[in-house]
């Protein structure tokens, strides 16, 4: 019964089966034309994306004819060497509004250096955008060809010519300063200084003994060794303390005087300014580079590296190298550091010429060494403080700080 049954079956299938082919192959035609279908669809729009990207190349190639045309018209020739991929950020930037709150604000924005110089300079960090510190900085030269700038922004001479070290913020890199970075050869054959506006040493004779040697020009008179220049202006403010050489008055601003954020100048005073382009002229002259590492601090700045000194060193040791603020010289505007503000700085040959020539051009060295018990600092071969030649000439004559000088007290109340 099973065999019949099967059989049966089997037999009354086989007129379904021939539908079955006919509807199968109909199937297949239906398929074949689906499919031909889908790859048309896929083929028209890869034609169209290739189509696209052809005229967004054109576009590209005409917009990169267009830049490179504008570039070669309007470049300075000083700059037309630089590397296509840097022509952005050749070009001059503007110095950061010193009210916005919101940025980085820098003690300089130009930096003079000599090739393979041991001496690093670097633009000192005033004010961070908001929500970044000094850990968040990020450096980068946009010329390493040129000079090369380390992850503390110290700065290195690689050869003659100029580019642009580009400091940002890890935590916002749109937060961006420029600072513009003047590389001279090891002669010292351009070598200025880094206050703005300073000129290069010309028609100065190297001293005696000095490995290097400025060129002199024929029609340039040497630089003077000694030169007359009158003390800074006085501030009208009887809050401030003034001690007096002879009629000429000396404002003091130490641990017991304080300065008062009313009255800083925003900025290194115009005659301190003057003078000191003419202390480094003079250096450039013996082959030496000295330069402005720090000059005028407002209050507030000072608060911050105060702070952040006492955060890492505690208040008490703090006190031996930083000044609270409000109690700082270069809130008044006629202090500078100079070069290297570190004892890296104590035993160069540029801290040696310093000592001996600052008084020259109205600068004194504030604090000398074995005189912290009496101005309240460590040894700062870098500090150099205008006041005057008149007074300082006679503060070297006596080699007293101004402290011993006036019998006054430096020590906080």
């Amino acid at each position: 019964m099973d065999n019949n049954y099967y059989n049966n079956d089997y037999n009354s299938q086989r007129p379904r089966r021939k539908v079955t082919r006919d509807t199968f192959r109909k199937r297949q035609l239906a398929a074949v034309c689906v499919i031909s279908l889908i790859l048309l669809i896929i083929i028209v729009a890869f034609a169209k994306a290739c189509s696209h990207n052809s005229v967004s190349k054109k576009g590209d190639t005409k917009a990169n004819k267009k830049a490179v045309v504008t570039t070669t018209t309007t470049a300075d020739p000083a700059v037309t060497t630089a590397p296509p991929v840097t022509t952005a950020t050749v070009t001059e930037p503007t110095t950061p509004d010193p009210n916005d709150t919101n940025s980085f604000q820098l003690d300089k924005y130009t930096i003079y250096v000599d090739v393979g110089s041991d001496e690093l300079p670097y633009a000192f960090v005033q004010q961070y955008p908001d929500g970044s510190t000094e850990a968040d900085e990020v450096w980068k030269s946009d010329n390493e060809a040129i000079a090369t700038v380390d992850q503390y922004g110290h700065i290195t001479g690689v050869s003659p010519g100029e580019c642009y070290v580009i400091l940002s913020s890890a935590k916002d890199p749109t937060k961006e300063a420029y600072v513009k970075v003047v590389v001279a050869d090891s002669s010292g054959a351009q070598t200025a200084t880094t206050a703005e506006g300073a000129t290069t040493a010309e028609g100065a004779t190297a001293a005696e003994g000095s490995e290097t040697a400025t060129t002199l020009s024929s029609n340039t008179q040497p630089q003077s060794s000694v030169t007359e220049a009158s003390a800074p202006p006085v501030i009208n403010d009887p809050a401030l303390h003034y001690e007096h050489i002879g009629d000429q008055p000396v404002l003091i601003v130490n641990k017991t005087y304080a300065m008062n954020p009313a009255d800083e100048p925003g900025g290194l005073e115009s005659t301190t300014a003057a003078q000191f382009d003419k202390l480094c002229a003079a250096a450039a002259a013996d082959g030496l580079t000295l330069w402005n590492a720090s000059g005028y601090r407002s209050y507030s700045t000072q608060e911050t590296i105060y702070n952040n000194y006492v955060s890492m060193s505690g208040q008490a040791t703090a006190d031996t190298f930083s000044a609270r603020p409000g109690h700082s010289e270069h809130e008044t505007g006629l202090a500078i550091d100079v070069n290297d503000p570190s004892d890296n700085f104590n035993n160069t040959k540029e801290a040696a010429w310093l000592a001996e020539h600052c008084y020259d051009y109205g600068f004194i060295l504030r604090y000398p060494q074995g005189k912290q018990d009496i101005t309240g600092y460590k040894y700062e071969s870098w500090h150099i403080r205008y006041v005057g030649t008149a007074v300082s000439k006679e503060i070297q004559k006596s080699g007293k700080t101004l402290e011993e000088y006036f019998g006054i007290t430096s020590q906080y109340q």
